[in-house]
């Protein structure tokens, strides 16, 4: 009778378990499943958006044939040269006289009666300046001054130093005023009018390299020369300083006895720039 219960019960105890075991089965598979489709190493997986390098050799020219890349010199034809006639000077060393920058105002006009004491004169225009102590101190009565007022106006105007006032008297420290008697037959600076000009100063003058003014371009892109090199013109920026004489001062660009042009600059520039928008060639 035991017996039969044993079996009876392990007769219903199977179904149970091979329903437990089923039921886990499922889980465990799932379980393979995502261990199957799990993300590779970070290493092995390629960033969003960003292609994997490839060195060119081609790049590298492109590179190289741009650092290489210069200005191309302009070559005259026969007929361009005899309508051109370019004809050009060596840079060379020479003395530049310094000279001062002026700016005052006019505070007695030429037509007032010429003071008692004869200090300010009928016929004078007399202005106020003010210049740096060093300055200044470099300008002696001999010194001649040229004026000029703002454009529109073209008119230019001669003066000398008429007085020198003591440092402590400048508006500011460091500076010096100084008064001008500027020669006026016209009557024709009023006071409070505004004026500018230069003075040279009576110092060592110093030597720069410098070439004609008639050779310096001022372009857009700054100040060029043409550089000759046998049958062609190389447009050159150079950096300009002083003027004087009819020399300009070169500080960078040019070498000494570099020939620039210093005839038919403008004109060399035009055609360079004609051939450059035409594909080399003017017609």
């Amino acid at each position: 009778m035991m017996n039969r219960n044993i079996l009876a019960l392990s007769c219903c105890l199977i179904p149970g378990s091979a329903l437990l075991i089923a039921a886990c089965k499922p889980a465990t598979q799932g379980k393979e499943m995502e261990t199957s489709i799990s993300p590779p190493p970070a290493a092995q997986i390629p960033k969003a958006g960003i292609e994997p390098q490839v060195h060119s050799h081609e790049d590298d020219k492109e590179k190289e044939d741009h650092c290489n890349e210069k200005e191309e010199a302009l070559t005259l034809t026969p007929d361009e040269a005899a309508v051109l006639a370019p004809e050009s000077k060596p840079a060379v060393h020479r003395e530049f006289g310094q000279t001062a920058p002026l700016s005052g105002q006019i505070y007695r006009g030429a037509g007032e009666a010429s003071l008692r004491h004869g200090r300010e004169k009928q016929g004078f225009a007399y202005a106020s300046c003010l210049l740096t102590a060093e300055m200044a101190n470099a300008i002696t009565r001999k010194s001649e001054a040229n004026f000029s007022r703002p454009p529109p106006s073209t008119d230019l105007f001669t003066g000398s130093l008429l007085n020198k006032e003591e440092e402590e008297a400048g508006w500011r420290a460091g500076q010096r005023e100084l008064l001008w008697e500027i020669k006026d037959p016209a009557i024709s600076l009023q006071v409070g009018d505004i004026v500018t000009g230069s003075v040279p100063l009576e110092i060592q003058p110093r030597k720069a390299l410098a070439v004609p003014v008639e050779a310096v371009l001022l372009t857009a892109a700054g100040p060029v020369v043409y550089l000759r090199q046998e049958n062609s013109w190389l447009r050159t920026p150079v950096k300009t300083g002083a003027q004087d004489a009819g020399w300009v001062e070169i500080l960078d660009g040019l070498q000494e006895k570099d020939e620039v042009a210093t005839r038919s600059v403008d004109a060399l520039y035009l055609l360079e720039r004609k051939k450059e928008g035409g594909g080399g060639h003017g017609h």
